[in-house]
């Protein structure tokens, strides 16, 4: 969609609280180092950023202007402001992206969010099929609900999964490679760069192959 476009992604951090505790997140190993008391991003203040470098946002002639709100420090679906600062968002940008690990808010919010926000999509980041699987990272998340809701968004927008390749999941690539066909999912996996369950290289090296075969897009972290 973005090939041979000039475009322009400024990302947002709408909230340090977070449902999850990830081993290797910033969040987990550096939690002191985030201010407390945790802080969601307010509407008012989201709205006077964007009023004061609005200006600044379309000087350049941008084909798309895009607004992330990642989860690098916090769910953005943890904010109790996220429908307000997304509906601002979508008068000013071409494009929004929501990036969440989907065990927060329901399907039927998915539904309605969507249907109200027309030029927002969601990243779903899921490392796991079950459980016992998806828990072994993204700890203390609902994977059915996560499943569910990433399913639901795919129904009415397009919707990426971004799963992440660990020593311990790897075998399931074929039942996600079939769930992503099935739901209309734009999967991309990435093989975890980290200490934590990182995939030997053999292992690595038939996930390569299985995915050039399948033409699913991934990339290694370093």
């Amino acid at each position: 969609m973005l090939e041979n476009k000039k475009y322009c992604i400024f990302n947002f951090e709408l909230t340090t609280y977070c449902n999850a505790h990830c081993p290797t997140c910033f969040r987990t190993r550096f939690l002191d180092l985030i201010p407390k008391p945790f802080k969601h991003l307010t509407t008012e203040n989201f709205s006077t950023f964007i009023l004061n470098n609005i200006e600044f946002l379309k000087r350049n002639n941008y084909d798309l202007l895009i607004a992330k709100f990642c989860g690098e420090i916090g769910d953005p679906l943890m904010n109790p402001f996220l429908d307000k600062i997304t509906s601002i968002a979508e008068n000013v940008f071409d494009k929004v992206e929501i990036y969440t690990n989907g065990g927060l808010r329901s399907s039927e919010w998915i539904k309605k969010f969507l249907l109200s926000n027309k030029k927002t999509s969601f990243v779903f980041g899921i490392d796991g099929l079950n459980n016992e699987i998806n828990r072994k990272y993204r700890i203390n998340v609902d994977t059915d609900k996560a499943l569910t809701n990433m399913f639901e968004a795919s129904k009415y927008r397009w919707t990426r999964w971004d799963y992440t390749i660990f020593e311990h999941n790897f075998h399931e690539l074929p039942n996600v490679v079939e769930l992503a066909k099935k739901y209309n999912l734009n999967l991309l996996c990435r093989f975890n760069g980290r200490e934590f369950e990182k995939i030997n290289d053999n292992d690595l090296k038939k996930c390569e192959d299985f995915m050039k075969t399948n033409n699913i897009n991934y990339y290694i972290c370093k």
